[in-house]
């Protein structure tokens, strides 16, 4: 026999005894065939290496590391091919690990952690919103920039009649430089001395929109005005808060069920960090004493239970509070409002403009009790148990980052998707005083800027 066919079908054979293999070790026992030891075949494997390839690249890749310029015996085609086969047996053994892989069940979380955990998701929520708007410091595009031609509407009263009004178109893009973003805007100044506000510079301030939180400032307004009529305390109606406000969408002042507050609590939960489930909280309260014959007994020490007393007749008395908000809006002639919301979230029919919010914060800046709430920065308090003991400890801050500066005392922030970032602001001088509104600006921050922008045009 030729000693070189001999070794052929030595090869033949080690390559049946290969293939049929299933040791998974990474080590494998390689034959002694004459004339040469193969044991220093084994080689560092190619981590990297995509799965499933064919076992002819290996070989090819071998031999282009192991060519040698001029002797290339027999040999040497043997050691590269028991190379590639062991690349190969360790390409298959990840193949296996990854399809045998099993994925754990989740453990059961303590009910501590799962607490913890909806909670987390809840602040997720209420900051999805501002997610959203809030752009790093990102300058307003092209198509705000539309302010630089922007022509605004001053309103002159008639000589003849109170009625008419005749807009004249005052350009005042060298004031302004194009740095207003707001859709919608209006601001009217007042000066020292002087009873009524006069509108200074608008932009398309009778154009209806959604107003977002904006909504609460007729909320609270119509919740003072109820306790006026009513000759009640703010602190002497508490109401315990039912279960179904944890679950209302959007900002929230995160009132815990079962903890009794009062109204002037109730307040300030919806006014600084703009609680939406305090609004509807508040809604109900009040709706449900209109109707009710015997409010002194609430005056009295008794709470009211909402879970008891409003949820039988809930739809009725959401209709009937959102009655109450749009008299009032009849009232201040408020001609382009319409409330469908105690809260703000989005509706298509809750919409209001830039005029119209500004006859309502005119009216709102003469109630002592709405201005101390709109003025405060943090708020801190206690809700108090069915035994009378110290409940759910609250610290809310307000939403208004104007406060902050000098001059500016609050009114109301406000932002959803479909109304965008709103702001409506009270500022106040030893000169003057004015009401500034902002609709539908770029984004949250770029709010409180367009309001100090047309501050600065007085």
């Amino acid at each position: 026999m030729n000693p070189k066919e001999g070794q052929s079908v030595s090869l033949q054979k080690f390559h049946r005894k290969s293939a049929q293999s299933t040791s998974d070790d990474s080590q494998i026992a390689l034959p002694e065939l004459k004339g040469r030891s193969l044991k220093s075949a084994t080689t560092n494997l190619h981590i990297n290496k995509p799965l499933q390839t064919p076992l002819r690249n290996y070989i090819n890749e071998s031999l282009q590391q192991r060519k040698r310029s001029e002797n290339q015996s027999e040999y040497t085609f043997i050691e590269t091919y028991l190379e590639a086969l062991q690349r190969y047996a360790q390409e298959e053994k990840k193949k296996k690990q990854i399809q045998t892989l099993q994925i754990n069940s989740f453990p059961i979380l303590p009910g501590q952690v799962m607490r913890e955990r909806i909670k987390k998701y809840a602040e997720i929520q209420q900051r999805e919103v501002t997610k959203y708007f809030v752009r790093k410091e990102q300058q307003p595009k092209k198509p705000i920039s539309t302010a630089l031609s922007m022509i605004s509407q001053k309103s002159i009263v008639h000589q003849e009649s109170k009625t008419d009004v005749m807009s004249i178109q005052i350009p005042i893009s060298s004031k302004i430089k194009h740095k207003v973003s707001s859709k919608k805007w209006a601001i009217f100044k007042r000066n020292k001395g002087e009873t009524k506000f006069q509108k200074i510079y608008a932009f398309q301030d009778q154009q209806k929109s959604e107003v977002a939180s904006i909504t609460k400032v007729m909320t609270c307004y119509t919740t003072l005005k109820f306790l006026e009529e009513k000759r009640i305390d703010m602190e002497a109606i508490r109401i315990k808060i039912p279960g179904h406000a944890e679950c209302i969408d959007g900002t929230s002042a995160f009132l815990n069920a079962g903890g009794i507050m009062n109204i002037r609590q109730l307040l300030f939960a919806m006014m600084l960090p703009s609680g939406n489930d305090a609004a509807l909280v508040l809604s109900y309260a009040i709706a449900f004493l209109k109707t009710c014959d015997n409010i002194q007994r609430y005056c009295n020490g008794h709470y009211i239970d909402c879970e008891l007393e409003i949820e039988k007749n809930k739809f009725q008395l959401r209709t009937q509070f959102l009655q109450m908000m749009n008299n009032h809006a009849e009232n201040l002639k408020m001609d382009k409002t319409n409330y469908n919301s105690v809260h703000g979230l989005n509706d298509t029919l809750n919409v209001s403009c830039a005029l119209d919010i500004f006859k309502l914060v005119e009216d709102c800046i003469k109630i002592k009790e709405f201005m101390e709430i709109v003025n405060t920065r943090c708020f801190k308090t206690y809700a108090i148990t069915d035994q009378g003991k110290q409940g759910t400890y609250y610290k809310w801050k307000n939403t208004n980052k104007l406060l902050k500066k000098e001059g500016w005392e609050g009114i109301k922030t406000g932002i959803t998707s479909n109304a965008g970032p709103c702001f409506s602001g009270y500022y106040k001088t030893d000169d003057f005083d004015a009401i500034v509104i902002v609709l539908q600006s770029s984004n949250m921050l770029q709010r409180f800027k367009d309001a100090e922008i047309l501050i600065k045009l007085l």
